[in-house]
């Protein structure tokens, strides 16, 4: 049966204070010498975290010309090969003869081609020559066929179309598809970005805000040049060939 308007007693509550542990009488010795204060943690070392970011992939230099990645003309490669790897093989090559004139007064006929592309796209109207060098030529003049020219040189004019907004410029294009590919380059000289290992040489540079071109060639194709010219021209080189025509000779 409820009785109305009795007070009910509330249990007893003791008044004694507990024990809080504080920081002051924590003894110094049970926090690890590696915990600091947030107070204690130097503006320099907030900042530091604070820029920690993920680092870039730098990818090697193309060892030739690539199109979406992918290698089509590679250093080196002889010109039917390049041409039958092409989707658009009806280009027409030509040919024509560079004359190097040596310190030692000779002069060497250089054997080159080239042969043009052009590729345009949502974005781009792209214009790439494949140049070619004969290095057989200069051992032996008969060495004149299309297989005995190797690929040494890519030169690739890039023109952006318009964009509307946002409108891509000629510098958009180095700093996201080459510096931010390829690194820090080796060195800026002549208006060129210079990149380099041991298979290629590129440099890159903006025209004007709509185009880019680019340079490359293959340093090891460059060496064998200056190796058969060494063979045939140098003075060792020129007495061996002497010994060679003195053999149809009979003494």
């Amino acid at each position: 049966m409820l009785v109305f308007g009795c007070s009910v007693k509330p249990p007893f509550i003791s008044k004694k204070k507990k024990n809080r542990s504080t920081l002051n009488q924590v003894s110094p010795n049970i926090i690890p010498k590696e915990v600091k204060s947030v107070r204690n943690i130097s503006t320099s070392e907030l900042v530091s975290i604070d820029r920690v970011r993920p680092s870039l992939n730098i990818e090697p230099l193309p060892e030739g010309w690539t199109v979406d990645r992918h290698p089509v003309a590679k250093w080196g490669m002889s010109l039917p090969t390049v041409l039958s790897n092409v989707l658009d093989s009806a280009q027409t090559v030509e040919y024509w003869e560079e004359v190097l004139d040596l310190p030692t007064g000779y002069k060497v006929p250089i054997k080159r081609s080239k042969v043009m592309f052009q590729i345009i796209t949502r974005l781009t109207i792209e214009t790439v020559e494949l140049h070619f060098l004969n290095i057989n030529n200069i051992y032996s003049a008969t060495n004149h066929e299309p297989s005995h020219y190797i690929m040494d040189k890519v030169i690739r004019a890039i023109e952006l179309k318009p964009t509307g907004f946002p409108q891509l410029t000629a510098d958009d294009v180095i700093k996201y598809k080459y510096l931010m590919t390829y690194g820090t380059p080796r060195e800026f000289s002549d208006g060129f970005h210079h990149y380099d290992n041991s298979k290629t040489v590129l440099k890159v540079r903006e025209l004007d805000k709509s185009h880019v071109q680019i340079l490359m060639n293959s340093p090891e194709v460059s060496e064998q040049l200056n190796i058969a010219i060494e063979d045939m021209y140098s003075v060792e080189g020129i007495e061996y060939q002497k010994r060679l025509l003195l053999r149809s000779i009979d003494p």
